[in-house]
């Protein structure tokens, strides 16, 4: 039987950070015939697209200044037009990213699927553009058959630009497989802390630069992206790293942490870290708030930079322990994988598709 076809359109490159959107891609290509378009900038080097087995990639080559200059934006467009040409052969497009909206608007007639897992119009500061995104956001929640959303908070927000109850709730997950043993404490002079993910303008540098001074005998280390370079004493930058090396590079670490400044972009986001903390077994320690509740068992949460850095004392004295047992961590990552949340959202396709 012939496998229904699914365009699939990402907001960022498939080269970037490996979460959601390749997830998801990689999990629907089982079951179905999938095209992905992603984003990348024509001033990029990089003209290779990646190789994956029953997944065919195209790339949306994008210009500097596209979004502010109308110009440049229907360059861009002319560009990419090959792209979305025969939009009906597809059952569905799956789209990750509202400005991208644009290529289909008034051109396709089947099923749209939109998976919301930002707060976008948070990420920008010009009221034109944040104009823009909400007004392609807005159609794109209206005319989809199936609205997912990974947080409560992006579901309370989707709901009321839809104007009734549309959002379904799928959460991130870990990935499956054999979990790392949950570490004991062991108290000793020094301690290795990691910080895993993009480092940008959520990502709370102070508080980290701040604690070095207070708490003696702790070193960080950053693994991932940084908008900018990374000098200070105490604080080790190791870049990006493949994820299949992250168990290796992680293997002296004594405690995970999610140090974020808290605005509308952090306050949405089901954060994917959180799952793979637990899977590797160390001491946690994340900023808390309303979307994180559901890690209480796990985590260690903070609330303010001094909370932290008393937090930071007492695990200290303790050897880091973890919050949570072998058995609270495999009981938490069955009910939380991956697999699980493509079980739903296949169902949810199979049911608009009736």
């Amino acid at each position: 039987m012939e496998k229904k076809k699914i365009l699939y359109i990402m907001g960022v490159d498939w080269e970037w950070i490996y979460q959601r959107p390749q997830i998801f891609a990689e999990k629907l290509a089982m079951d179905y015939a999938v095209t992905v378009i992603f984003p990348r900038s024509i001033l990029s080097r990089r003209h290779d697209k990646p190789s994956k087995l029953g997944m065919e990639f195209r790339i949306l080559w994008t210009l500097p200044g596209q979004e502010k200059c109308k110009v440049i934006e229907k360059i861009s467009n002319w560009l990419n037009r090959k792209l979305f040409r025969k939009l009906e052969e597809y059952s569905y497009i799956y789209i990750g990213f509202p400005l991208y909206t644009r290529y289909i608007r008034g051109k396709y007639r089947g099923k749209i699927i939109y998976d919301c897992m930002d707060d976008h119009e948070a990420m920008y500061w010009d009221p034109k553009r944040v104009y823009k995104i909400t007004e392609q956001e807005k159609w794109l929640i209206q005319k989809s058959s199936l609205l997912i959303v990974s947080s409560k908070k992006l579901a309370q927000k989707t709901d009321a630009l839809a104007g009734c109850a549309k959002s379904i709730l799928v959460r991130n997950g870990a990935n499956s497989g054999e979990l790392c043993r949950v570490k004991q404490p062991c108290v000793k002079e020094s301690y290795n802390i990691y910080y895993i993910g993009t480092i940008s303008k959520w990502f709370d540098y102070d508080l980290l630069t701040g604690s070095i001074d207070q708490v003696k005998g702790i070193i960080y280390h950053l693994v991932g992206p940084a908008a900018e370079r990374i000098e200070y004493k105490g604080i080790l930058y190791k870049g990006i790293i493949p994820h299949n090396q992250l168990e290796e590079t992680i293997k002296d670490c004594d405690c995970l942490i999610m140090p974020f400044r808290l605005n509308e972009i952090v306050l949405s986001v089901d954060p994917v870290k959180l799952y793979e903390y637990i899977t590797f077994g160390k001491c946690i320690v994340s900023v808390y708030y309303p979307e994180v509740e559901p890690f209480s068992d796990f985590v260690y949460f903070y609330r303010k930079p001094e909370e932290y850095i008393e937090l930071l004392r007492v695990l200290k004295r303790k050897g880091f322990p973890p919050k949570y047992s072998k058995e609270q961590q495999k009981s938490f990552l069955f009910e939380n994988t991956w697999e699980r949340r493509y079980e739903l959202l296949k169902r949810k396709m199979e049911e608009v598709s009736e």
